[in-house]
């Protein structure tokens, strides 16, 4: 039996030093910057990014983006948030950006949405389209993280900034796109 309990916490100590070990692992590249890069914010600006995506949109050109760069493709814009530990309540809110409601539009799938969207962002970063003055996929200068789901038989997408400022740009294009559709 005391053999029993002993083998049990050799076995312990044996885990938890495995444990040390991986934690001592995990630090080390962390420190050499090896394994923590989801850590650091993205530092690559728009154009670089959109440079990257470039070459995946060869078949993409501005007619098969038209569609979802329609107003009436737009069912209705409100703002999307992100939650953090904080405030007076224990968690506060942070304007991240927007959420578009696409109406369904046939032919179309989640994937080609989301290349299409991301292909025209990387373009219009470069120059190599022109965009509408409002339009709530690109924003002059900034890198926007475009999402897609499906949601019923429509799409929604969320187009979200890494700053609030830009975020809060981002809904004010979104409304504005959409209330293009009535003549205003």
């Amino acid at each position: 039996m005391l053999s029993t309990i002993r083998t049990a916490i050799e076995m312990g100590h044996a885990q938890r030093g495995r444990w040390w070990r991986r934690a001592i692992v995990l630090w080390a590249l962390c420190v050499s910057n090896v394994g923590c890069s989801f850590f650091a914010p993205n530092t690559e600006t728009a154009a670089q990014r959109a440079r990257k995506i470039e070459p995946k949109c060869g078949g993409s050109t501005d007619k098969s983006v038209a569609t979802l760069l329609l107003p009436n493709a737009v069912d209705s814009v409100e703002p999307t948030y992100s939650y953090v530990n904080g405030g007076p309540n224990g968690r506060e809110a942070h304007l991240r950006g927007a959420r578009i409601h696409l109406r369904p539009l046939a032919g179309l799938s989640r994937e080609l949405v989301a290349r299409s969207l991301e292909c025209h962002e990387a373009l219009a970063t470069l120059g190599r389209v022109t965009t509408q003055s409002d339009d709530p996929y690109v924003l002059p200068g900034r890198w926007l993280t475009i999402d897609v789901d499906s949601e019923g038989d429509g799409f929604v997408i969320l187009v979200r900034a890494d700053d609030r400022e830009d975020a809060r740009r981002v809904v004010e294009r979104a409304r504005r796109f959409v209330g293009t559709r009535d003549g205003s």
